[in-house]
């Protein structure tokens, strides 16, 4: 009787570990996904000085399990500009060709990261 209980209480522990351990999965995954969005969007991002490039930047809200890639700073209006173009400056879109590239890739990632990280993969 106490080896069947402890298999119980072993079990119960890990059951409740679970939702921890999908958290940091899905964290690692969008870490991963809006490190590699940003890395494409500077190497498609028109480069005069590189501030525009340099002010791309991701993070991870590890709460709500959501990820930004964003141009950060003052380069934001520019970075606009440049993506949209004006009546005087053709466009040069980088950051829609690289959120294009990166569409699937990031459910991907989420997907793989389940087993990949929760060690059955």
């Amino acid at each position: 009787m106490a080896g069947n209980l402890r298999g119980l209480r072993r079990a119960v522990a890990r059951l409740k570990a679970l939702p921890i351990q999908m958290n940091r999965a899905r964290n690692r995954a969008l870490e991963e996904w809006a490190s590699d969005l940003e890395k494409t969007a500077k190497e498609l991002a028109p480069v005069r000085s590189g501030r525009l490039r340099d002010s791309i930047g991701s993070r991870v809200n590890k709460t709500s399990g959501k990820a930004w890639v964003q141009v950060n700073g003052q380069a934001r209006e520019y970075a606009y500009y440049v993506e949209k173009g004006t009546s005087k400056m053709a466009d040069q879109p980088f950051m829609g060709p690289a959120a294009q590239l990166h569409r699937r890739t990031g459910e991907r990632a989420i997907r793989d990261a389940t087993p990949r990280y929760l060690g059955r993969g």
